[in-house]
């Protein structure tokens, strides 16, 4: 039960109380009738799927239980109700103060031949689960309390699961089979929609915090650019085209929002035309994520359909949103080539320029592995120094060197795609200059790898893992098969780690 204030400066509280409910009681005060927040409120809680809704008509003693006051506030929300897609709601006329209707009926409105709000309550079915639909899990954490146990902790939001049963994980669709399902009290053979549990596979796959197990028959799709309406929270309204942080289950995630398609007039529940949305305003626009996720529309599943927006430098949510349909399903990296091919502006200096004066082609280099900082950074700046006394134009920065100084309550993991979209950038540019780029991105992703080197084509990349390797001898950097002879060499000349 979440009990909400109906001000509208709190419409946030409310939409956020809205957003787990199955049934929502809207209060009406009987003197004033339906108000501008009332209508406000319904169009909240049916953009939120919430099914089930009193019209909770209260202050009837202030109107001598008039029975005409009742009946014509239940047409005008009635009409109201239809227009916005409400198929349903139960009306009832209550004074809190008096006791009239609330735990059984009033002897006051004796013309009132429906059950008091309590007994309403104690009764309406409530069911919002779909028994059809496929499993699916978000990631919440991935658990390694030793190294002989990974599982991945997260609550089921839909369908069920055993042992045994193919999953895959999205975004990046690699599959594997249930090897156990552990509780807090045991280990059991099933579980479904709504238990919390930690789930092992029987393959050693890439999953983190954030990504999504699904069934075999599941509709869950992957993309990164959506058609979404947007209920804006904040003083200072959206502003077009700026980054925002969108936080979706386990992601934190960069994002922009297009200008308005429309915004929704309360009162006429028509569209119009706005350059932007202020408080309390519901509208749709386009969003365009840093990178591909897991989702489904909202009416099918609000749990991977929804999303909130967060202010990048205050921190602040400023608004909640729900996913209605993909726009594309190109991969942010494809997307962001693009973007940098139509409005990355050449020089008259040809990349044959570049190699001819440098004598040498450009690289990027990318070091990973779980290993600490200190080793890494003992590793780059040994290769910088080995590359440059041979006359290489190079240089090293670190993938820590990105984090904000503001952003201190804001860990790395999920400032991660941020980060290393930042970095990848940078680094082009180095490669564009005709030089070798050394950075390191620890546990670097197959999936982040892919991605990696779509954005940085035609540049030739290099991915050097230190759990395997811990140091290198001389590196021979030639003009004649640059490339090869960079990769060969550091690939041959680093010893194994005993």
């Amino acid at each position: 039960v979440a009990d909400t204030p109906g001000h509208e400066q709190y419409t946030r509280n409310m939409a956020t109380g809205a957003s787990t409910a199955e049934l929502a009681i809207l209060m009406v005060d009987a003197r004033h009738g339906i108000a501008t927040q009332t209508k406000r409120h319904s169009m909240i809680v049916n953009l939120l799927g919430v099914k089930k809704i009193v019209l909770a008509i209260n202050k009837m003693d202030l109107v001598d239980y008039d029975q005409d006051t009742f009946h014509t506030i239940v047409k005008t929300y009635q009409a109201f109700a239809s227009n916005i897609g409400i198929k349903d709601f139960t009306a009832i006329p209550l004074s809190a103060l008096k006791g009239d209707n609330i735990t059984q009926s009033s002897i006051n409105m004796p013309w009132y031949m429906g059950i008091s709000l309590m007994e309403y309550l104690e009764t309406v079915p409530l069911d919002k689960t779909n028994k059809q639909q496929a499993f699916s899990m978000p990631v919440q954490w991935v658990n390694r309390p030793h190294l002989d146990f990974r599982g991945f902790a997260g609550q089921i939001t839909t369908g069920k699961i055993a042992v045994g049963d193919d999953i895959t994980v999205l975004p990046a669709n690699v599959s594997s089979k249930v090897k156990s399902i552990v509780t807090f009290e045991d280990t059991q053979a099933t579980a479904q929609t709504g238990q919390s549990v930690t789930v092992t596979l029987a393959d050693e796959i890439d999953a983190s915090r954030g990504d999504v197990f699904v069934g075999q028959d599941s509709t869950v799709d992957v993309a990164n650019s959506f058609k979404c309406t947007l209920l804006w929270m904040n003083e200072v309204a959206l502003v077009p085209q700026k980054s925002y942080w969108v936080k979706t289950r386990g992601k934190l995630l960069s994002a922009e929002f297009s200008v308005p398609n429309y915004k929704l007039n309360i009162n006429t529940q028509k569209q119009v035309t706005a350059d932007t949305l202020a408080l309390n305003e519901i509208g749709q626009c386009q969003c365009d994520l840093d990178q591909d996720i897991a989702y489904e529309v909202y009416t099918k599943n609000p749990h991977l359909g929804s999303f909130i927006i967060i202010d990048r430098a205050t921190n602040n949510t400023v608004g909640m949103g729900l996913i209605e349909q993909a726009i594309s399903k190109e991969s942010w990296a494809d997307r962001h080539v693009s973007q940098r091919e139509k409005y990355w502006s050449k020089g008259s200096i040809t990349q044959k320029n570049r190699v001819q004066a440098n004598n040498h082609h450009p690289i990027l280099i990318i070091v990973t592995g779980d290993v600490s900082r200190e080793h890494y950074s003992l590793f780059e700046k040994e290769l910088e120094k080995k590359l440059f006394e041979q006359n290489v134009q190079v240089y090293r920065y670190g993938f820590q060197y990105l984090r904000m100084i503001d952003q201190k309550k804001i860990s790395i993991e999920e400032l991660r795609q941020d980060m290393f979209k930042q970095l990848i950038e940078m680094g082009y540019a180095f490669l564009d200059a005709g030089m070798v780029f050394i950075t390191a991105v620890r546990g670097l992703s197959k999936k982040e790898a892919e991605q990696l080197k779509i954005v940085t084509k035609p540049f030739e990349t290099v991915i050097i893992n230190l759990e395997t390797a811990t140091e290198f001898s001389d590196i021979v950097y030639t003009k004649k098969k640059v490339d090869k002879t960079l990769i060969d060499t550091i690939k041959t000349n680093i010893k194994k780690n005993k």
